[in-house]
């Protein structure tokens, strides 16, 4: 029997409908809910309390480009601090960079983990098993003011997180941890966030933007097209000190040099060329 389409919700009043190939798979946690669904044109997704997190069919877009920009960017980054990050995708692309010996992904929810390995493997491709990533459950706020308190600081931040008003991480998109953040970061170090949609969220982004810009000195700003999150996705990265941004031939040179090869979005032109905004979100943002 055929399966019921099921709804990706984008705004209050727009949902992209989907088509199961597959009786979804339901598990829930003390924390949410999490569907595992099976579909022709996305390949397999998975959703948290209903909000499509990562499709195998365009995930690639999102997290090549959370963890290359930042990471070729900077001119050697060692250490890396995932919040959320729970699909490992994110660690996943980080650990091609060979110089980045160690990587917290700091998710708070261990069935998710359990969940993606087990029914999603694609996403981590191994991972959870490095011996460079350290997976540690719980509370980002509380994982990061704990590494604060000893002493360890991060080339990179990165936040693979849902959505900024969500009630299990907006406190993570508040000021008071963007400032934890800041504080958190070695000398040139970046933090790399995701705003959302300039479409379907304006006044989530624009305002998680501004509160940024008030921290931050030096932000640059990325526009992704990623299908599943309905079209246009801001990204920006984030610095306590001028950013010298590597030219085309240096990312290339950097590429080269680390190894990274088979990527399916991330580039050097592309580096530059997502940094443009059309006028409409320059407004929003200004």
């Amino acid at each position: 029997m055929k399966q019921p389409f099921f709804h990706s919700p984008l705004a209050p009043d727009v949902a992209l409908s989907i088509d199961r190939k597959a009786k979804a798979i339901e598990i829930r946690s003390i924390h949410q809910r999490i569907s595992v669904e099976t579909t022709a044109s996305l390949g397999r997704l998975y959703r948290l309390d209903g909000d499509l997190m990562a499709a195998e069919a365009d995930e690639y877009i999102i997290h090549e480009s959370l963890a290359h920009l930042p990471a070729l960017a900077h001119h050697e980054p060692r250490s890396a601090l995932v919040l959320g990050g729970g699909d490992g995708a994110t660690a996943r692309e980080l650990l091609k960079h060979p110089d980045i010996e160690r990587i917290i992904i700091a998710e708070l929810d261990p069935e998710v983990v359990r969940v993606i390995r087990q029914h999603i493997p694609t996403l981590p491709a191994g991972a959870f098993d490095s011996p460079r990533v350290e997976l540690h459950h719980g509370d980002a706020a509380d994982t990061l003011q704990r590494a604060y308190d000893h002493g360890e600081r991060f080339d990179l931040i990165l936040f693979d997180l849902t959505e900024a008003d969500d009630p299990a991480c907006a406190h993570l998109h508040r000021t008071e941890f963007m400032r934890l953040c800041a504080a958190s970061l070695h000398t040139g170090g970046m933090i790399h966030v995701q705003l959302g949609s300039p479409f379907y969220q304006p006044v989530q982004t624009a305002a998680l933007w501004q509160r940024m810009r008030a921290l931050f000195p030096d932000l640059r700003p990325a526009l992704l097209n990623v299908p599943s999150y309905g079209g246009p996705w801001l990204v920006t990265r984030g610095t306590l000190t001028p950013m010298n941004e590597p030219t085309v031939a240096d990312l290339q040179k950097r590429l080269i040099a680390r190894g990274l090869r088979d990527l399916r979005h991330y580039n050097p032109d592309l580096h530059h060329a997502c940094q443009v905004l059309p006028n409409s979100i320059r407004q929003l943002l200004a």
